[in-house]
């Protein structure tokens, strides 16, 4: 098989694009609407299919500034800068607050909109979801980043899809095994119409860069679908709509939403089973939105947990042909365009409607909801992300949807052992719909894109240096990092695993964070435990998690945090049997 092409061409700084500004707030009060008991017009979506039709004009975003051309010599300087960073991105020094706020360093160019991203095993990034002009468009290329090339152009590769499939709104996950990432569905054109499903399955090798095509489809189409990695290795795919509202002409025929109520799980040895038992409206499927990359984790009892836009909770057996069923407890009704992850074992941030949080412990029979501080802003379109000592970092958004005129540039960090929030570093750029923020092994966070519609085509992303990476002095001086010398690659749970520091100082905390894999304000990969251990000097003993219902198997960071709060450099362990 030959090798993916290789894409060189950049366009201009401007780019006709579908806008969605506004049809948040729509289906919020939709939402609101149903949970008084109140009728709904045929369905949210259809409304939001008609609003994200009309074209206007939308600036394109390099990283220099919306509207201003890509700077191939610029690039290229960069680059060179990227060529002699071969130990990955540096720590830049801060203004005095650094250690309070973290920093965002500048805004580099990226090959397309990083709409949908997942860490590789290797550290690099796979993205994709545009073309490289900003349009939305899965079907012609991907893109991989490699921080250890730094931000320049030599440190990204813009690829050719070859595989006749549209990964537009594609589900995701990292297989536990290899280390290859499974696409699910995606977008399809119907009577020149986009936005129908596709029950393609592609799967992206590391190795060789190579995407392609299964032989074996899903037995339902789904756009915009979740997949979550379940205790055995396996993938169970929930939600994702099959065919969209079109009212019709003359000379193109109307059609339906309609959606995929029912689960199915792969399994990489075996293919695909549909869980023909399992349906359900409410959980997954037309109600409100539930079918829109439905917030779900796998959970300490064994089985998918769910969470829906109206604020109710399900449980999915995905044994034999599945079951599921509606759980006690209820939370404030949020939307399909707020995050929530999941910072310890069986224990979730929920961000909800108005700003508001929650925290839902899922460790017992039943789920125990506890409000908890609300956010300094209302973030639709934002992301949260589980930084390497457990606290959760949650940038971009705005408060008017997609659009401009309520975006929230502040940044802020819930700390879970006081469930009070932070105001963090501000951004320069806008990361509305479409935009992603995902951990990286050396404790920063990647945020980019945004777009396709938007009010910007954000082809760029920043890395944000949490505060966690600075001396306390005030100086703005990157701290003094531990460091992982050697430890396994490979481990089952329950094992106890030698871990060799570069000195003799003190280790306060072990952290586990599993891999991510985001897309639309959710990363349904990334999960969080803290490790017990005993060290004589140099050498740890760390205990893994117990249980593959804690801790999927699997590719996870494991960082060494010091006394000081500084985490090391993290030493990638994959989990398994």
């Amino acid at each position: 098989m030959s090798s993916p092409k290789l894409l060189e061409r950049r366009p201009s700084a401007v780019v006709v694009i579908r806008r969605g500004g506004g049809h948040a707030l729509k289906l919020l009060a939709i939402a609101a609407l149903a949970s008084c008991g109140g009728s709904l017009s045929p369905d949210a979506s259809s409304q939001v299919e008609e609003d994200r039709q009309g074209a206007e004009v939308a600036p394109v975003d390099y990283g220099a500034g919306p509207g201003v051309a890509w700077d191939e010599d610029a690039s290229e300087r960069q680059s060179a800068l990227g060529d002699q960073q071969v130990q990955g991105i540096s720590v830049p020094t801060g203004p005095t607050d650094a250690h309070l706020k973290g920093v965002f360093g500048a805004a580099f160019t990226w090959p397309l909109i990083p709409l949908h991203t997942v860490l590789l095993p290797d550290g690099r990034v796979l993205s994709y979801g545009t073309k490289p002009s900003g349009i939305q468009s899965g079907l012609l290329n991907y893109a991989i980043w490699d921080p250890a090339l730094g931000m320049g152009s030599k440190a990204k590769m813009l690829l050719s899809n070859t595989t006749g499939t549209d990964i537009f709104c594609a589900g995701q996950a990292l297989l536990p095994v290899t280390g290859d990432v499974l696409l699910v569905g995606g977008d399809r054109i119907v009577n020149g119409k986009r936005n129908y499903a596709n029950n393609d399955v592609n799967i992206f090798t590391t190795a060789d860069n190579q995407l392609t095509r299964q032989a074996q489809s899903m037995a339902y189409q789904r756009w915009y679908a979740t997949l979550i990695t379940t205790a055995s290795g396996e993938q169970a795919v929930l939600g994702g709509r099959i065919d969209r509202f079109y009212a019709g002409t003359d000379q193109v025929p109307p059609t339906d939403d309609t959606y995929a109520s029912t689960p199915e799980v792969y399994n990489a040895t075996t293919g695909w089973r549909t869980l023909t038992t399992a349906n359900s409206d409410a959980a997954y499927g037309a109600r409100v939105q539930a079918w829109n990359y439905p917030r779900a984790w796998w959970s300490p009892q064994g089985q998918v947990v769910i969470f829906n836009v109206m604020g109710e909770i399900f449980s999915l057996d995905v044994a034999g042909t599945g079951s599921v069923t509606q759980l006690p407890g209820t939370m404030p009704v949020g939307a399909y365009m707020l995050p929530a992850a999941m910072y310890q074992p069986g224990k979730i941030l929920s961000v909800r409607g108005a700003a508001k949080a929650v925290v839902v412990d899922i460790n017992g029979a039943a789920p125990v909801v506890t409000p908890t501080a609300p956010l300094s802003a209302d973030r639709q379109f934002g992301n949260a992300t589980i930084l390497a000592d457990g606290k959760v970092w949650v940038n971009g958004g705005s408060t008017t949807g997609n659009d401009l005129v309520g975006a929230v540039y502040d940044s802020e960090t819930w700390n879970p052992a006081t469930g009070s929030w932070t105001l963090g570093a501000t951004a320069t750029k806008a990361r509305l719909y479409h935009s992603v923020s995902m951990l990286m092994p050396d404790g920063s966070v990647l945020t980019g894109g945004g777009g396709a519609p938007g009010p910007v085509a954000q082809l760029n992303a920043e890395i944000y240096f949490p505060p966690y990476l600075y001396k306390t002095d005030g100086s703005g001086l990157p701290a003094v990092r531990p460091g992982i010398v050697t430890a396994p690659t490979a481990a089952t749970w329950g094992a106890t695993i030698p871990v060799a520091m570069n000195n003799k100082n003190a280790v306060a905390r072990m952290t586990l964070v599993r891999f991510g894999a985001v897309t639309h304000a959710f990363s349904n990969e990334q999960r969080f435990e803290d490790l017990s251990f005993s060290q004589v000097g140099k050498n740890l003993s760390v205990t893994l998690p117990a249980s593959a219902n804690n801790a999927p198997p699997g590719f996870y960071m494991l960082f060494a945090i010091d006394a000081n709060g500084v985490p090391s450099k993290a030493k990638v362990l994959r989990l398994g049997a």
